[in-house]
């Protein structure tokens, strides 16, 4: 047998590198290449302008040495590398290259295993090796050739400088506020504070691309225009600006150039001057080629986040998204004309995050190919990527982080619009992307696209609208982080705030309902729903603009996944896609749950197919992933987005308690994988959020009537129905206490002697015990004592727990000692006979019922579960009606055992005495079953109870173990 040289398969790996990264360097088994070091001989030698080096250190498995040499490496100084090591990546050859004839062949489809180790002492991953092939170390060696550490410190400095430039234009509001007035008007935003910082971000990034193009077109550098010694650094930057637009460069520095000449001379030599030095800090990190660098600071600075609820996509969730979508389309990535008749979408842009990610994942692909990206890029920019947004500025940073992944090759018209939004001059009303929910046309603010078109950012030419053309059934991917705001303000947070959903950018009271009429008219039909939000509106136009094969990536609220207001969503997504994945995060941290920045809430990623032409029916399963995490960084979502196209075939939720299919990176387990049933009726998809997937099977089995637990040998039979059949659901609070006509009583402070008693709000404090006294009392309204009696009739002892704060509430179902009506937290159950009444109790507050309410909850909030009236008529409870009567004579003997004792919050069921006495008495005293059955409750509970959804991040009190 053949016995290949370590130094034959680098040979081999590194000519394979050279073809796939065509723009780096790539030296193997060279000598003098390492300052001060002429001897030493790295395996392979990866470097490229603007990049830090990269090296790799190979050995035949078992490779002992390689971690060591490859640690050795960092810090060392290339020559003519602007900057040093600092990652290098130890690999392991398999022994099936050592022996192999050809060492070319086994080499490039050899399983590859490596790590990468940092300079700061860490390592990717932090134990344990990473597997993949030669295209999949190529990819690697891309992403840590700019580290992410640089990139932020990069981001905070820009920031810094923006803020430093805000605050002269916030001097100059005071003198001279006409000028800050004209330069808020160019952004189509408000003169605030927040302005100004936008503006400051858009100069500035244009100073660092125009840093990019020094040495191209006679672009000089910014020390000579902007420097101390400059006499007039306006006038020059300005002359500077208008002959590279001459060339092309509208989306960048069109409207930068605008701002900049608006401000008087000393105040814009002190705004360029200060941006100069910030541009130096920048590129001092090395970093400022990184095409997210200035999207990132853009999000920091939205004004109108409260409202548009535009939460930046952060990049490792992007890089993920983007390469889950992008693996699952079948394009020749080496045909460039190919790519070329690609569409892609995003119709809630914001700064590019997504369209970016996706145009890397591409640009890979063809480059790895053996493709050309110079000549590839004008392409993508005028015909590929089709970014729409409300925010003008949003729409400029787009473009500049579009075109900053080749700033070089200049390009026509881009595909980047910013569309109408709100109060327009003939009186009508505009809502943005969301016109396509019944159009292939919208109107523009004004043209961002067509360079012929236009003057600068304003004027006669450029204030001429445009119709940007989103053709129906045309695109390959629509990829989006939409926002996620409602339509509804039930909360009435504020008095000039009817719909949250279209209150940006200064709407009045009578602009947003003209816009909340306009969404309803243009949503009839689609799986738009109001008390869903926009987020569910934009996937309506998602799947509107997907031709027949297309693919669907969302970034989506968790409620997506259980909320009824979402049902009509996941009836379109069983019925005419396949193919679905749905991602969500089972982090401990309650900050981590969520892909986007700043949201606090669950977020879960939704890939899908639109069924093709050739497919017989959409799929009736779908792939779910819980990670212990986000994705730490861009590379960690690569490897993770990897090991999940890998985990074919998974355990599937009807298999057992023995939970999901593991998803590993390196030696560390990220997360679960499971295959699930999804409904055509679009029922809830309760396997997210959830770090041990064994709970998931569990509840699966009992809804089914089967109580299949973990480490339980037997499979046992539990007769389980839906609440809705077994009892009733009351009344929404809003028909008890809802403006008129709607509702017929007046909440007011509780009465010992109420004629119509309530229980409607939480207080944690009086809900420790199954009995409580109701928290408040209903007084008629005067000219609706009729309805009121019609209301009272809905009363009931029995009440169900819709808002369920695991971490401190202890109670799924509460009683009244008498009749009372349930308000907002706690609505009435009633059944055919109150002997159901004690049934229910102890039923809902055993483990048991705990892990029902759960499983059919939305986990979007950490620590939370919530349902909905109606959303509880499908609530998977046990069938009372099944019960003999000595069955509830026990059930009222137990309840009556447990009315004066004090339960602790569900999250410590595990530990609570109590609780373990309950579940003894009702799976054993009530059901029938052995000691056996009961410990395994008693195990799922502290299984439960580990639930990140369950804790939601709080800390359990000393000495809280498991009472069995």
């Amino acid at each position: 047998m053949p016995q290949q040289t370590e130094q034959n398969a680098n040979n081999a790996l590194g000519a394979l590198l050279r073809r796939m990264l065509p723009k780096y360097d790539v030296l193997y088994e060279n000598t003098r290449q390492i300052v001060n070091r002429p001897n030493l001989r790295p395996d392979i030698l990866i470097t490229a302008t603007g990049r830090s080096p990269v090296v790799v250190e190979a050995e035949y498995m078992p490779a002992y040495t390689a971690e060591t040499e490859a640690k050795d490496r960092l810090g060392l100084e290339v020559s003519g590398a602007a900057r040093r090591i600092d990652a290098a990546i130890a690999l392991r050859y398999p022994e099936a290259v050592r022996d192999a004839y050809h060492i070319d062949a086994a080499v490039s489809g050899a399983q590859l295993s490596y790590c990468v180790l940092y300079s700061d002492g860490t390592r990717f991953p932090e134990s344990g090796w990473l597997n993949g092939a030669v295209e999949d170390l190529s990819d690697l060696i891309r992403l840590v050739s700019v580290p992410q550490r640089a990139v932020e410190q990069a981001a905070d400095a820009l920031e810094e400088g923006i803020d430093r430039a805000a605050s002269i234009l916030e001097q100059l509001a005071k003198s001279r506020p006409g000028v800050v007035a004209e330069i808020a008007g160019l952004l189509g935003m408000s003169d605030v504070i927040q302005t100004y910082r936008m503006a400051g971000a858009i100069v500035a990034n244009a100073m660092i691309f125009h840093e990019r193009l020094v040495g191209m077109h006679g672009v000089k550098p910014l020390s000579q225009l902007c420097s101390p010694r400059a006499n007039n650094p306006k006038e020059s930057i300005l002359e500077s600006w208008t002959e590279v637009l001459g060339i092309n460069y509208w989306p960048i520095f069109a409207i930068a150039r605008d701002i900049v000449d608006q401000l008087p001379f000393a105040e814009a030599s002190q705004v360029l001057r200060t941006l100069q030095h910030t541009v130096g800090q920048v590129q001092s990190t090395g970093a400022d080629q990184a095409h997210d660098l200035t999207g990132r600071v853009f999000q920091r600075l939205i004004a109108d986040r409260k409202y548009l609820a535009t939460f930046y996509t952060l990049p490792s969730s992007a890089a993920l998204l983007a390469r889950l979508a992008v693996a699952k389309m079948d394009v020749d990535w080496s045909d460039p004309d190919a790519i070329a008749n690609l569409r892609i979408g995003d119709f809630a842009c914001g700064t590019g995050a997504l369209l970016s990610a996706v145009y890397e994942q591409i640009a890979t692909r063809h480059e790895r190919a053996g493709g050309d990206l110079e000549a590839l890029h004008p392409a993508m920019i005028e015909e590929v990527l089709y970014g729409c947004d409300v925010m003008p500025s949003a729409i400029h940073i787009t473009g500049s982080t579009l075109s900053g992944a080749q700033p070089t090759v200049g390009f026509g018209n881009t595909r980047l619009y910013t569309l109408s939004y709100g109060r327009q001059d003939d009186e009508s009303v505009r809502i943005g992307s969301l016109e396509f929910l019944q159009s292939s046309t919208a109107l523009t603010l004004f043209n961002t696209s067509d360079p012929a078109m236009r003057t600068g950012s304003i004027g006669e030419e450029t204030a001429a609208q445009i119709i940007a053309d989103i053709p129906d059934e045309a695109f390959d991917l629509v990829i989006m982080n939409p926002p996620f705001t409602r339509s509804t303000n039930h909360g009435g947070v504020h008095a000039d705030v009817i719909n949250p959903a279209f209150a940006a950018f200064g709407a009045g009271r009578d602009d947003q309902e003209l816009m909340g009429d306009r969404l309803k008219q243009l949503g009839k039909g689609a799986a738009y729903n109001g008390n869903a939000g926009l987020a569910s509106a934009f996937a309506a136009i998602a799947h509107r603009k997907l031709k027949r094969g297309g693919l669907l990536a969302l970034v989506l609220p968790l409620v997506s996944t259980a909320g009824l207001s979402w049902q009509g969503f996941r009836e379109m997504i069983a019925q005419e896609y396949e193919d679905l994945s749905v991602l969500s995060i089972a982090a401990n941290n309650v900050t981590d749950i969520s892909f986007s920045s700043d949201t606090g809430l669950g977020e879960c990623l939704v890939t899908a197919r639109k069924v093709g032409t050739k497919t017989l029916s959409p799929s009736t399963r779908a792939k779910f992933t819980s990670l212990r995490h986000r994705p730490r960084d861009i590379a960690e979502a690569g490897a993770i987005a990897g090991a999940i196209a890998q985990g074919d075939p998974l355990r599937g939720i009807e298999d057992g308690p023995y939970g999901g299919t593991s998803l590993m990176v390196g030696d560390e387990q990220t997360g679960e994988m499971l295959s699930a049933q999804i409904d055509r009726d679009g029922r809830n998809w309760g396997a997210v959020r959830i770090r041990d997937y064994s709970l998931a099977q569990t509840a699966f089995a009992l809804s089914d009537s089967r109580l299949w637990m973990p480490s339980h040998g037997q499979t046992l039979r539990m007769p389980i129905s839906l609440l809705g059949e077994v009892g009733a659901l009351g009344l929404v609070h809003r028909d008890i206490t809802g403006p008129r006509p709607r509702g017929p009583f007046d909440k007011i402070a509780a009465s010992a002697t109420a004629t119509y008693p309530s229980l409607w709000n939480h207080d944690a404090k009086r809900e420790s015990r199954m009995i409580c006294t109701p928290d408040s009392q209903l007084r008629v309204r005067q000219g609706m004592e009729e309805k009121a009696e019609s209301v009272w009739v809905t009363a009931s002892r029995a009440h169900l727990n819709l808002d369920f704060r695991f971490n401190s509430q202890p109670l799924t179902v509460a009683l009244t000692e008498h009749k009372s009506l349930g308000g907002r937290s706690w609505p009435n159950v009633t059944f055919e006979s109150t002997r159901l009444d004690y049934a229910f109790a102890i039923w809902g507050n055993s483990t048991l019922g705990m892990l029902m309410q759960w499983w059919r909850s939305s986990r979007q909030d950490s620590g939370r579960g919530v349902v909905t009236i109606r959303s509880a008529e499908s609530l998977p409870v046990l069938d009372l009606r099944t019960l003999t009567d000595d069955q509830l004579s026990t059930a009222e003997e137990i309840f009556d055992d447990f009315r004066d004792r004090d339960l602790m919050p569900a999250y410590l069921a595990d530990a609570d005495p109590n609780r373990a006495l309950l579940d003894r008495r009702v799976i054993c005293d009530l059901l029938g079953f052995d000691q056996d059955t009961y410990r395994a409750v008693r195990r799922l509970s502290a299984k439960w109870c580990a639930e990140p959804s369950v804790h939601g991040g709080k800390r359990r009190p000393p000495g809280a173990t498991l009472v069995s």
